[in-house]
Formats: structure tokens, sequence, C-alpha cells
């Protein structure tokens, strides 16, 4: 597995992954650019990775590689024993133009994590993202405050605070600095969860995480995996701010059986690598 930094969605998304693929007797080692290479871009990495790949081919049986940065020089090197995964449309039109190239190159070897990647890389192949339910579960010991707003990531942060005091609630974040496995108490607490990511994401997966931690009011959009989750969605701060005053005053029902309703769906880290490991035996026959 060959990403970009041991911190973020990516990392979680890697150590998931690879922690279930060893369920299935399938060992993996984890090189990342940023850290274990000590290159922080892909301007300074595109040799020493294009060189790299060459070796990594003869010494695995699979090269899973995460991000357009890393793969790009991978298949410049002539790999043919790579995955690559695609966690949502960059932003610079430059990345993007690379990311595209990747995708068309590699075809359905080339993994998209949302139901709109897949509709606009049509030869790609969709495998969404999961949650890891045994590890985000509610905590009985910890008590829920029902109007208490829970912010777990920096996207329009300082636009959702400004209109939860307008409302005249309570919030808490976790500031980025949460160990992981802590972050199910976080869950636990809050009454509210409120994510607004920007519209290229391709997967926020702190919504499955609030989803099986069962919190109340799950308040987010339709990026990324938010056209298929029922949370409550919201198009602007305007309609957020009119969301959180009908919570506050009772006049939305809370959601129910969010875990349920993500194993029922298959957004689960196993169900992710049941299809994952189909895509690996059909790359070695290849």
């Amino acid at each position: 597995m060959v990403h970009k930094t041991y911190y973020g969605g990516v990392a979680i998304h890697v150590k998931e992954v690879s922690n279930e693929l060893k369920k299935h007797k399938i060992s993996t080692e984890e090189i990342t650019r940023n850290e274990d290479l000590n290159l922080k871009s892909f301007i300074t990495s595109y040799f020493k990775i294009k060189s790299l790949a060459k070796n990594w081919s003869k010494n695995y049986d699979i090269i899973h590689s995460h991000d357009w940065s890393i793969t790009y020089p991978i298949i410049k090197a002539g790999v043919k024993n790579l995955v690559a995964s695609f966690h949502a449309f960059p932003t610079n039109p430059i990345a993007n133009y690379f990311e595209n190239y990747c995708i068309k190159k590699l075809g359905k070897f080339a993994i998209v994590v949302s139901p709109l990647m897949k509709r606009v890389y049509k030869n790609a192949t969709y495998i969404p993202n999961g949650v890891n339910i045994k590890l985000f579960k509610p905590n009985p010991n910890i008590k829920r405050e029902r109007l208490l707003c829970g912010i777990a990531q920096k996207y329009n942060k300082q636009k959702i605070i400004n209109t939860i005091q307008k409302v005249k609630l309570d919030w808490i974040s976790t500031e980025g600095k949460l160990p992981y496995n802590k972050l199910p108490e976080f869950y636990s607490k809050i009454g509210i969860f409120i994510s607004i990511p920007y519209k290229q994401a391709g997967f926020n997966l702190v919504w499955l995480e609030a989803m099986a931690c069962e919190v109340p009011y799950i308040i987010g959009t339709n990026a990324g995996i938010g056209e298929i989750l029922p949370i409550i969605k919201v198009s602007n701060f305007e309609e957020l701010r009119k969301i959180l005053e009908e919570i506050k005053n009772y006049k939305i029902e809370p959601l129910k059986n969010q875990r349920e309703w993500i194993i029922r769906n298959k957004l689960t880290w196993k169900e992710h690598v049941k299809k994952l490991i189909n895509v690996y035996e059909e790359v070695i026959r290849k």
C-alpha cells in the first residue's frame, strides 16, 4: 500500500483495509511518500517513486497506490500489477488532469469510492469505503447531550460554528487531534453532528462514523457518499440554520436504526475488502 501520509482519511482507509486483508491471509506493507520516503511533493517524488516501483513490482504480488501523485509515476514505470484507489475529485485543474489520465489508463483496476465518481469514470470499479462497526458504536457510559453539536472536519468549520452560534447552541470539535480509537467517545457525547464537505469530496467517512454511533441528528450534503445516506441534507448555511432551529424546538424526529442501515447496505470495511480481493485476483490473472 503506497500513499501520501500517515495522517488523515486515506491513512485510516489504508489501515482498516490492511487489517481486513490480514483476515484473508493477505499481508500488506505500508509505505508513505511523505514520511517513509521523505518526499513531500509530486515534483520531488516522481523519479524516485518511478524507480522504486520497478523493484516493488518484482517483490510484491500487488502494488496498491492511493492518489494520482503516487499512481502516475508507477504507471510510467510500466508496472502491470497495479491497483489504485482515488478518494476524491482534485480541486486543482492540473491535478484533475493527472487523475483523469490515471483512472482512464487503469480502467477497472482504478477504484473510485462514490457513486458520482463512478458516473464520471464509467470504466473504473466502484467500491465504497466502510466503517469499523466494532469500534464505532454508542458508548453506554457516556451521557449524550441532545443539543450539543459536533464538528470533526476542517471543511467550512468557521461557517458551521457561526451558524450554530446564531441558533444559540453549544458545540465541540475534535480539532483533528483525537486519536482514531477515541472518536467513538466524541460521537457518543453529541446529539447533532454536522459536516459540510467541499463539493468534490469523494467519501465523507465521518458521516458513517456518526451513523455507526447512532448520533440522533446527522446533518450533511449530497457531496460524495452523502447522496445515498439517510441523513439530514442541506444545500446552504441558511438551510442549516433552519434545520438547527427545528431540531432545537423538537420539530424533527431523530434518526433511527443507523447501524442496521450500514450493515444492510454493506458499508463496512469487511464488505469493501471482499470486493477489493476480486480486483486483486483479476490483476494477478492478467
